[in-house]
Formats: C-alpha cells, sequence, structure tokens
C-alpha cells in the first residue's frame, strides 16, 4: 500500500471520528439547553450573570441535586460552577468557592466578573493543549490506527498519465 492511499485513509477515518464527535457534542448542547428551557428562571439567571449569548460559553448544564435545586454550570475551558434554587423564583451562584446572590446589583457584578475569570483561567480548549503535550497522544494514535486497520480497502486509482506518455500535439 502506498503512503497516497494511506493518507486517503486516515483523512476519511479522521473526518468520520471528527463528524461524530460534533454529533455528541451537538446532542450534549441540545441537552443543556433543554435544561434551560424547561426552568425559565435558570435562563433569566445565566443570562444576567453572563449575557443573552451565554450558549457559547456553556458546555453543559446538568443537575447535581434535587433539594435544594442544584445545576452545575460547565464552561466550554473544562471550569465549572453551581446555581441554587432557594425557592420563591430566587437564585443563588457558587463561583470559585464564593456564593453570590444575582438579585443584589453588586453581587450580580461581582458574580459576573468571577465567571469572566473562570473563562480567561485555563482558556485552551482540550484540542489545543493535547496537541501542545506532544507525545501525550499515544492513546488518541493507537484508537486511531485501530479504527485504520478496521476501516475497509479502497479500490486503487488509476494511474496518471506521464509527461513523457501524453501525445506531443503538432
Amino acid at each position: 500500500m502506498d503512503k497516497k492511499l494511506l493518507l486517503e485513509k486516515y483523512i476519511k477515518v479522521a473526518i468520520r471520528k471528527a463528524l461524530k464527535e460534533q454529533e455528541v457534542a451537538e446532542k450534549k448542547a441540545e441537552k443543556a439547553m433543554y435544561l434551560v428551557y424547561r426552568f425559565p428562571g435558570l435562563k433569566k439567571v445565566i443570562e444576567e450573570l453572563m449575557s443573552p449569548s451565554f450558549g457559547r460559553y456553556i458546555s453543559g448544564i446538568s443537575i447535581v441535586a434535587p433539594k435544594p435545586t442544584t445545576f452545575n454550570v460547565s464552561l466550554i475551558n473544562g471550569q465549572d460552577f453551581s446555581i441554587y434554587y432557594v425557592g420563591s423564583g430566587n437564585f443563588t451562584a457558587k463561583i470559585a468557592g464564593k456564593r453570590y446572590d444575582p438579585n443584589n446589583i453588586g453581587e450580580s457584578e461581582r458574580a459576573s466578573q468571577a465567571i469572566a475569570d473562570l473563562l480567561e483561567l485555563n482558556y485552551a480548549p482540550r484540542e489545543v493543549e493535547e496537541a501542545k503535550a506532544g507525545g501525550a497522544n499515544a492513546a488518541k494514535d493507537a484508537e486511531l490506527a485501530a479504527d485504520l486497520s478496521a476501516a475497509p480497502e479502497a479500490p486503487a486509482p488509476e494511474a496518471a498519465p506521464t509527461p513523457e506518455e501524453i501525445p506531443a500535439e503538432a
């Protein structure tokens, strides 16, 4: 098998894998947004703390405890914070170990700044970190090699004519 065919096969497997990962990420985002829309007060609090475009910065939301209802909000950089429902439509946020009351304007601003600090902290996405790690990708390479060996054989392409084989026109 020549290098070109091997490279084509490698690219096809990598593309399939990337598409699967993207589908999984989209399903997780839909699930996170489901919780936001199921609890309208939660959406309002997150918009107050972050912005109406909070979806760009959140990778997932999960319910951690039933009473008091506790939501864990995961950010795109792997950091997270918690939002607690304290009753009567009121929420509190616990960000980096400190509690904030979003109903208080000053605390709401400090909570927003704490979330911004979390987003700045360790900002590099996981893929970039793994690329910088260099040799730490051995497990991924082994998995991709296994996928590559399981991929069906591609038919050999016809050889393109060389310049000597092309008839010269007068």
